[in-house]
């Protein structure tokens, strides 16, 4: 994601006078970033904070009602702390250095992860000693290598390149010698207790018949195969059972729940993270004893075109909240409970047939309560993993 280090403006125009709005920044040969339709159809302009004045000045001439927001960039950030001279040289000073340095690592790419998290690659880069800034002319590649498959249980091969500032990775996954030279073979269960009503088999011996009553969990396709020209084999038993089954849906809602409600009051704070190191500009609301959510967003800084730059900027906001008691009336709870009904039937029906529903309804000082009773027809088949000893 591009980060700017100078501040811009969004200027919203809303649809009705796009059209007149755009005549006017072509015809006065306005500067502008960035021109883009919103999910709303209005018009969104992005322009650099110098060409502000001039599109407040022509826009209103025109009549064109417009909403400007500032979008702050890097050194906007930093004017706040400009009697801090200390900091700011620091910081211009390593980025002058990253910029120039061609000799640590700026990048740490995952190209080949075999399923492995590419989280927990970088976790055992770093627990082997290799990070964002790791001097590359002192790297033993050997050495690097044999310590990470030494240390890691799940892998059996890594590569790391290194062009430039960027460190590209593969790696491949360890695999159990049982879990390779073993085939998969399964029995069809039931995912529920039930009637049977019909089964088609589609590989495996059936053990069971229509009519018949199962528990849950029991084999209904055996994936074992016992004949007297073949002996024992064994195969990946697949199937469809389909049975009558009895399900159960409980509702309750309280009359009296705690309710979150948003102030409307945002803050912010930022960090800069330099290679691993972290540089908090701002960081008293998170400290704070009232209540937030926060949203966190990560930016990588790009400068000159260059996306690599070994800078994270992390923003998070704050938006606070209170917590209200709110009391039900028995018809906002029967409301609200029926509701959960309809969501909970059309999750527990996915794919299967209702018979027949019985609907209970009651309540006390408390709660109000819905329990109902579903006889449904639906396929009662799941696979089962076993595992065979030789």
């Amino acid at each position: 994601m591009k980060l700017n280090l100078f501040s811009e403006h969004k200027i919203l125009i809303q649809k009705e006078e796009k059209t007149k709005a755009l005549l006017v920044v072509m015809e006065n040969d306005l500067k502008c970033i960035e021109t883009e339709i919103n999910s709303d159809r209005n018009l969104v302009l992005t322009v650099r904070s110098k060409d502000k004045c001039a599109y407040e000045i022509l826009f209103q001439k025109h009549g064109i009602n417009a909403e400007f927001a500032e979008i702050k960039g890097v050194f906007s950030s930093l004017q706040g702390m400009r009697k801090r001279y200390g900091i700011i040289f620091g910081f211009i000073f390593l980025l002058s250095v990253m910029m120039y340095s061609s000799r640590v690592v700026w990048k740490i790419e995952i190209n080949g992860s075999d399923g492995l998290g590419d989280q927990e690659i970088i976790n055992q880069l770093e627990t082997a000693g290799f990070s964002l800034g790791t001097y590359i002319p002192g790297i033993d590649y050997d050495e690097l290598h044999n310590k990470i498959l030494l240390n890691s249980e799940n892998i059996s091969w890594i590569s790391i390149n290194i062009v430039g500032n960027v460190a590209t990775v593969e790696v491949k996954k360890k695999i159990d010698c049982e879990e390779k030279n073993t085939p998969l073979y399964t029995n069809v269960v039931a995912k529920y207790d039930g009637y049977i009503e019909s089964i088609v088999v589609q590989q495996g011996k059936k053990v069971v018949k229509n009519g018949d009553v199962v528990k849950k969990g029991e084999i209904l396709i055996s994936g074992v195969i016992n004949s007297q020209a073949e002996g024992v084999r064994y195969e990946q038993a697949m199937g469809q059972v389909k049975a009558y089954v009895n399900k159960t849906i409980l509702i309750e809602i309280p009359f009296i729940y705690t309710k979150k409600e948003y102030t409307g009051n945002k803050y912010t704070e930022t960090c800069y993270k330099i290679y691993n190191f972290p540089i908090n500009f701002l960081s008293k609301y998170g400290n704070q004893t009232l209540l937030y959510d926060t949203i966190e967003k990560k930016e990588k800084l790009c400068f000159l075109g260059i996306s690599s730059i070994p800078i994270e900027i992390t923003t998070v906001a704050y938006y606070e909240y209170v917590l209200k008691e709110v009391r039900l009336s028995v018809s906002e709870a029967v409301d609200l409970a029926f509701a959960e009904l309809r969501r909970e039937l059309d999750a527990q029906l996915n794919g299967a047939e209702l018979i027949d529903k019985e609907v209970k309804t009651y309540y006390d000082s408390e709660a109000f309560y819905i329990e109902c009773m579903l006889y449904c027809l639906e396929d009662i088949a799941m696979e089962q993993e076993f595992f065979v000893t030789k």
